[in-house]
């Protein structure tokens, strides 16, 4: 899997307020005519950032996809901050929705997920998770842009629900395995219309 900083746009929070959702976002015009892709690139906003007059963050392959050619890209890259035109547009993607444990998520001691695949232009509002124990639902914390997070989870299999916009709660049909792994990706069963 292609490491999330590499193939994502990070937008800010007043700007795209659906960070945590992945969603997309459609690069019109650079206002640099003669460097810029006049066909637009399509981008993942995950997270945000706050800067001196910027309301994408890129990395540098997402900043080279905003270029006309190779050469138009590098050109871009010098300038730093460039003036763009953009919309939030819903994501499509064919495969399950997947929960993605993060690189930093210990076994036991600390789980970190990311929820990938989210069609539409839906954000990802909360994510809880099953506590066998108390027989209740006890909600992760949002860590960072689509990132949420969990001190000590409990042992055995993890069950994970998580809240589309402010109504609608989505719970996966199998729960991550026990022996869970960081950097793992694990299938939801689910498909999100």
């Amino acid at each position: 899997m292609a490491n999330m900083e590499e193939q994502c746009i990070m937008a800010a929070s007043q700007v795209c307020p659906g960070y945590g959702g992945m969603e997309l976002a459609v690069v019109h015009a650079i206002r640099i005519p003669s460097l810029c892709d006049m066909n637009g690139a399509y981008l993942v906003a995950t997270d945000y950032g706050q800067g001196d007059r910027t309301d994408f963050i890129m990395s540098p392959r997402a900043f080279s996809k905003l270029g006309r050619n190779k050469g138009a890209s590098e050109t871009l890259k010098k300038y730093g901050t460039v003036d763009i035109e953009y919309n939030r547009v819903p994501c499509t993607y064919t495969s399950n929705v997947l929960f993605h444990i993060k690189e930093s998520s210990s076994n036991p001691g600390y789980f970190a997920v990311v929820i990938l695949n989210v069609n539409g232009a839906r954000d990802i509002t909360a994510v809880e998770m099953w506590q066998r124990r108390q027989q209740r639902w006890e909600g992760l914390r949002r860590s960072y842009g689509a990132v949420f997070d969990f001190a000590n989870p409990p042992t055995g299999e993890i069950l994970l629900r998580f809240q589309l916009g402010y109504n609608n709660w989505m719970q996966s049909k199998i729960p991550i395995p026990a022996n869970w792994k960081p950097g793992a990706t694990y299938d939801t069963k689910l498909k999100i219309y």
